[in-house]
């Protein structure tokens, strides 16, 4: 009897051997199966369409991760709107501030409105509204929140493509939630030195003297703005600039100033001319710290150079957000003298305001009233002019000016003329600002009052006559 190892061993030399080919075939197929299945995969994880709710979540998540730049504040929440024709997704932060939270849920619903009311709930083919937002801590207390919208409708074969997009922005303090304006973080003839800057890298449409800078993100110490399509480039997509801080002169603000101004709330400008004038002028500085409030002062040059105190007190007015204008070297007729001899009203008070200062005066106001374009020209920034007249000079009585004040009816938007050389100007203006503060009016500068008042380029070289400051 044979043994079992005897058994199998014609068996095993009869097995066949697999052939090299029959396992390359096999590799190959395996090889194909996979790729085609991960192509499969990847079309359906990758499609910029979708067929349900599940697939819109899919849809809508890959848009946030392939767009969402920055998340460095707040706790991202994602909410989903499905529809078989209209969907809506939103990804935004909740930043812990009341207000800010408030202000962030009222800029995405503005933009949901706006969808509902263009695409409703009906239509052919698929519509879909994305929101997402960016958001970045700046350096001095203050965060960003940018809310971009994109809307995409379905083309012939079901894919979305993008129609539309947009952006809002919304900087604050990180405090207290007020909200932070262009003028707060940058100096008041940013502007112009931006338009520079955009010109030299190429952006030539972004210095246009209709483009607004007003979309902005503080990142750090540097600044982001954004433009519309075709604002910057001949591009149908948003254009986002980055800015570095130090790559153009007098732009940012060394400190931000968080005073807080609310555009939809009423703002005067007090103004004071004829300045500075030693005691007088600092007295009228102390009833604006003490009462939290700004003025602009049109200051004589002569009179900077005479006033032993005007380099404390400039400087003392830059620190409270005051503003500092012209108003020429001595106090000429304008209309009386030669374009020669207006352009050395300027210089010469440019120079001594500048030498105490380290700064040039940003706007100006013409003696006696008597200016135009072409003085303004000359001067090469803002002409201001009044609204209010309180005849100060005249009466030399404070109870006159608080009077003339009270009785002028609705100040929102208006400039008030008063002068910084009587002690009973001074007074008036201690007794004024506790009454404009509890009738609700903002104190700002005439600057301020150009851009959130009457959307003007506070830096633009333009003459603002005594028909001006008057809210419709």
């Amino acid at each position: 009897m044979r043994s079992d190892t005897a058994r199998r061993r014609p068996t095993k030399k009869r097995r066949k051997k697999k052939s090299g080919f029959g396992c390359f075939i096999f590799v190959v197929v395996l090889i194909v199966i996979l790729a085609a299945g991960g192509f499969a995969a990847y079309k359906y994880l990758t499609a910029n369409n979708y067929d349900n709710e599940s697939g819109f979540e899919r849809f809508a998540d890959r848009y946030f991760s392939a767009n969402v730049e920055s998340d460095d504040i707040g706790d991202v929440q994602t909410e989903y709107n499905y529809g078989e024709y209209a969907s809506s997704a939103i990804q935004y932060p909740e930043i812990g501030l009341e207000n800010v939270d408030a202000r962030i849920s009222q800029l995405i619903q503005d933009e949901q409105q706006s969808f509902r009311s263009k695409y409703g709930n009906s239509g052919d083919g698929k519509v879909a509204q994305l929101i997402c937002c960016d958001t970045y801590k700046g350096d001095q207390g203050t965060g960003s929140v940018v809310v971009k919208t994109a809307v995409q409708e379905a083309d012939d074969k079901g894919d979305l493509q993008q129609v539309s997009n947009t952006v809002k922005t919304f900087t604050f303090n990180t405090e207290n939630g007020a909200e932070v304006f262009s003028l707060m973080a940058f100096e008041p003839g940013y502007r112009d030195q931006l338009a520079d800057f955009f010109k030299s890298k190429g952006f030539e449409k972004a210095a246009a003297a209709d483009v607004d800078y007003d979309r902005f993100a503080l990142n750090g110490k540097d600044a982001i703005f954004y433009f519309d399509a075709g604002q910057v480039e001949d591009m149908d997509s948003l254009t986002e600039i980055k800015v570095k801080n130090g790559d153009v002169e007098n732009v940012f603000r060394d400190e931000i100033d968080s005073r807080g101004l609310d555009p939809s709330k009423p703002m005067v400008a007090i103004t004071f001319d004829d300045g500075p004038k030693k005691g007088t002028t600092n007295r009228i500085l102390d009833a604006l710290e003490k009462n939290g409030a700004v003025a602009t002062f049109f200051e004589l040059g002569e009179n900077v150079e005479n006033c032993s105190d005007s380099e404390e007190y400039l400087k003392r007015m830059e620190k409270l957000n005051c503003e500092i204008g012209s108003h020429s070297y001595n106090h000429p007729n304008l209309f009386q003298i030669s374009d020669a001899a207006i352009k050395e009203q300027n210089d010469k008070t440019d120079e001594a305001i500048e030498s105490r200062l380290g700064k040039k005066p940003t706007v100006y106001r013409p003696p006696y009233g008597n200016g135009n374009e072409k003085t303004t020209e000359i001067f090469g920034k803002p002409g201001i002019l009044w609204s209010v007249d309180t005849l100060d000079w005249k009466s030399r009585n404070a109870a006159s000016v608080v009077e003339q004040i009270k009785g002028s009816g609705n100040l929102d938007g208006k400039v008030i003329l008063m002068h910084s050389i009587y002690d009973s100007s001074a007074e008036a203006t201690e007794q004024i600002l506790p009454w404009l503060q509890s009738q609700g009016y903002q104190t700002v500068t005439v600057s301020e009052l150009l851009m959130y008042k009457y959307n003007e380029d506070p830096s633009a070289t333009k003459f603002y006559g005594y028909n001006y400051f008057y809210l419709d």
